[in-house]
């Protein structure tokens, strides 16, 4: 079984919108967070709405294709000769390599960027929950994907219509419980950690594994239907992203869906969509948006101007590290903040330097045995 490029290819843009949101909150000193249950004062103009609205491919982009990667992983290796065993153990070691990087690695980039700053972030009006200060457990996207992952690696063996199954009663729990409940709450960390994100006292979480599993689980019904119809397979993507498309716009403009009503008055407002926990519009659009990409990458993988997309997908956890360090040290003649056309320019040049330093570590990376950590980064 190939390497499907196609995953890769689209798992490299993502990376380059990523990028761009980051750049934005490091050398911009600006981020939006779209949080359920508190007030968002909306995006300045329609050019950093834009900014925003591409990068909110990346985390469904991240969960959806980390989904489907787990169970083609999966498979490959059971041809190789793998146990069950041994490839759950695979996904857990796997899984615990990336909440070690959270801890280890990224949060001090945060740390190094954010420590040139003379202003916070703007990120809208806070975080639901009840924080009164002491212990505090603080989670980024890693712990999302982290812990998908590992709960993941023991479903794969599972048919694709209970994954979808799965999929579909994540969001509705998650839903149902948001919907019931207070901002102002005090909620237990590991309702934090497993539902609802926000800070209470001992944690503070924005990418709650629940409804994230629910995008994982999907990528996998998805991964069983590439291997049964190759063929039809991206052309069935095609539609299921029209569908999405379309059911969006339904939802969206009768006000359902979204945890919060009476939220737009015009197209930009239409698009403002809450991601904290990630509501069934932001869902519908933005994995719409991704299958159609996917569809689109399956045209053109052979062409030479996509290979660095492939580049970037195949050292995706590397380049995330690598970037935030990056960007961070960019950001150090800036600390009010640049304008936002010197911050593209800056994320631009940074893409470069990164398509170099991600080019050796890949040949590295290749060189390492196939049971090998470094093939896990």
């Amino acid at each position: 079984m190939k390497r499907t490029h196609t995953i890769d290819l689209l798992r490299g843009l993502i990376m380059v919108f990523m990028a761009l949101d980051h750049a934005s909150a490091l050398i911009a000193r600006t981020h939006f967070s779209e949080m359920w249950g508190v007030p968002f004062k909306g995006y300045p103009d329609i050019f950093w709405w834009f900014t925003r609205f591409v990068s909110h491919l990346c985390a469904p982009g991240f969960f959806l294709l980390m989904g489907m990667s787990i169970y083609l992983f999966s498979q490959k290796r059971k041809e190789a000769g793998w146990e069950d065993k041994n490839i759950n153990l695979y996904f857990i070691k796997r899984g615990g390599l990336i909440l070690l990087f959270m801890f280890f690695l990224e949060f001090p980039a945060w740390g190094l960027g954010f420590s040139f700053s003379q202003m916070p972030p703007d990120s809208g009006g806070g975080m639901p929950g009840n924080y009164t200060g002491g212990f505090l457990i603080p989670t980024t996207v890693l712990y999302g994907l982290g812990m998908c992952m590992i709960m993941a690696g023991f479903l794969w063996k599972l048919n694709k219509y209970i994954l979808l199954f799965i999929s579909c009663l994540s969001f509705i729990l998650s839903g149902y419980y948001v919907s019931n409940s207070l901002p102002s709450e005090a909620f237990h960390p590991l309702e934090h950690m497993a539902l609802v994100p926000g800070m209470s006292n001992g944690s503070m979480t924005i990418y709650p594994i629940i409804p994230w599993l629910g995008v994982t689980t999907f990528g996998m019904f998805l991964a069983q239907i590439l291997l049964e119809q190759k063929e039809k397979f991206y052309n069935f993507a095609l539609g299921t992203g029209v569908l999405f498309l379309i059911s969006f716009l339904g939802l969206r403009f009768f006000e359902i869906c979204n945890f919060q009503l009476n939220t737009f008055d015009d197209w930009i407002s239409f698009f403002t969509l809450i991601k904290y926990p990630p509501s069934l519009t932001f869902i519908l659009v933005t994995c719409g948006i991704n299958l159609i990409l996917l569809f689109i990458f399956s045209k053109i993988n052979d062409s030479t101007f996509v290979k660095p997309l492939q580049l970037f997908g195949q050292t995706a956890m590397f380049f995330y590290i690598a970037h935030l360090y990056l960007y961070a040290l960019m950001s150090i003649p800036f600390p009010l903040g640049s304008g936002i056309v010197l911050m593209y320019l800056l994320w631009f040049v940074g893409l470069i330097i990164l398509y170099f330093i991600c080019r050796e570590f890949l040949a590295f990376k290749k060189s390492k045995p196939l049971d090998s950590l470094w093939r896990m980064v």
